[in-house]
């Protein structure tokens, strides 16, 4: 439960800090039968999973996949644990640790519904300041830090004769990351930029024709566009699916952005329905209302009957910044996010269709894939949370549209040159706990069948 309020309730993933101390403890004793680990791991998983199935009310089929899926894995964490804190205290702390990466890895890449937004350390984008090391490690590197440290600590607990070198290897963990945590901080920018971002709620929509009214295209989007741009924003962009349009209406839509544009000098990425193509789409417009690229959404979500791109990206330059898009569900994935912060990309567009119960979640997950590559989200919604996030992961604007209605956010954001560790390296962590790992195992089971030989049981 410790493990899972977080995700719940984002100021309490403090709470992770010491959720595994509790189970390592009793894995980690020897006299521990096997159908006590697995029960232990079973229990694990219904009161992790379950407390989110029933605040996210999914569908019944993925609800009972997730349900299979994280009790399994849990199973598995709870056997696997318990056989490496059988061996060597020190080695088998780090080889819990690397053991949780590798799991963590499996449980956001093999069943994907929802990418990384199902990571176990997901809530603790609630306090970037703990976390800036992400930009080298990926969000991996947090998991490693709770699991070995909560290992180490059951260990001192388990076998006090060895409490001095433990506790010397905990405060080296954090030594090691804290170091990293201020040497990232201390990065400075190279520019910055206005942006903001519009959004509205399907019950917005159905107020007097919605955005296909000249009345809701004005309320909705065209007068929070003006009082963006007067106040100095340069990128304005607006929901996934904000707009829908095809045929011989497409030059019309694109006609009423261009003016738009051209009137307020202002760049636009806007979120649209391609009803010729059946594809999810961003768009990026110039301030001289000339259309620059198209992006069309990649990894689309089980509710979605749209085509699926091909997920090659789009930049463009504004004011001298390298500026992305991704749309969604795509931004759960970091093969898009890692190749943003490759090509050294400043700011990435990320319109967004969300509904109430998903609202919060998407949004911890989101704000992972600033810090991790070091560029600034702004983020448009249609049924959730608009957000402006910096690429130190500090939420500067939000506007949840369920709560407040339609409405427009604008921010200052840092831009930053250069690639991160993690946008060039990806999860690494997961190579390095892996390769561990083989090694440990190899080396317990050859000293187990050493013991046997001269009869050591």
């Amino acid at each position: 439960m410790g493990l899972v309020v977080g995700h719940l309730y984002p100021a309490a993933a403090v709470l992770q800090v010491f959720a595994l101390v509790p189970i390592l403890y009793v894995l980690g004793k020897r006299d521990v039968g096997r159908r006590a680990v697995v029960l232990a791991g079973m229990y694990m998983g219904f009161c992790y999973i379950l407390p989110q199935l029933i605040a996210l009310r999914l569908p019944v089929v993925m609800s009972l996949i997730l349900l299979v899926h994280f009790t399994v894995l849990f199973i598995i964490f709870a056997c696997g644990s318990s056989w490496l804190l059988g061996g060597s205290a020190l080695a088998g702390s780090f080889a819990s640790g690397a053991f949780v990466v590798v799991l963590d890895w499996v449980n956001f890449t093999v069943v994907p519904i929802w990418g990384l937004a199902q990571s176990l350390v997901r809530p603790w984008s609630r306090y970037p300041v703990l976390i800036q090391f992400v930009s080298l490690t990926g969000i991996t590197g947090i998991i490693f830090v709770l699991g070995t440290l909560q290992s180490l600590a059951v260990n001192i607990i388990i076998r006090p004769k060895q409490r001095g070198r433990l506790f010397a290897a905990g405060l080296a963990v954090v030594f090691v990351f804290a170091a990293a945590d201020m040497v990232v901080g201390s990065e400075r920018p190279v520019s910055k930029l206005k942006v903001a971002a519009v959004g509205w709620t399907n019950s917005d929509e159905g107020k007097a024709g919605g955005v296909y009214s000249e009345e809701g295209f004005e309320a909705l989007f065209a007068a929070p566009a003006a009082r963006a741009a007067g106040g100095g924003a340069r990128l304005i962009v607006s929901p996934e699916l904000g707009f829908s349009f095809g045929g011989s209406e497409r030059q019309k839509w694109v006609g009423r952005f261009a003016e738009i544009a051209r009137l307020h000098n202002v760049f636009l990425a806007i979120g649209y329905f391609n009803e010729d193509e059946n594809e999810n789409r961003l768009l990026f417009m110039s301030g001289e209302g000339e259309v620059l690229s198209e992006y069309t959404k990649t990894e689309l979500t089980a509710f979605e009957d749209c085509r699926k791109g091909d997920g090659r990206l789009r930049t463009i330059e504004v004011d001298d910044v390298r500026v992305g898009g991704m749309i969604c569900q795509d931004d759960n994935f970091t093969r898009f996010s890692r190749e943003y912060g490759r090509r050294r990309v400043g700011i990435v567009a990320v319109p967004t269709l969300d509904w109430r119960t998903v609202k919060g979640a998407h949004l911890q997950s989101s704000i992972h894939r600033a810090l991790e590559s070091r560029y600034a989200l702004v983020r448009a919604a249609r049924n959730g949370i608009s957000a402006i996030i910096s690429p130190k992961g500090e939420v500067l604007a939000s506007y949840d549209h369920f709560e407040e209605g339609p409405g427009v956010i604008a921010a200052e954001v840092d831009v930053y040159d250069g690639r991160t560790v993690f946008s060039i390296l990806g999860h690494w962590p997961v190579i390095v706990g892996f390769v561990f790992l083989v090694v440990y195992i190899g080396w317990r089971l050859r000293c187990r069948l050493f013991e046997k030989e001269i009869g050591i049981e």
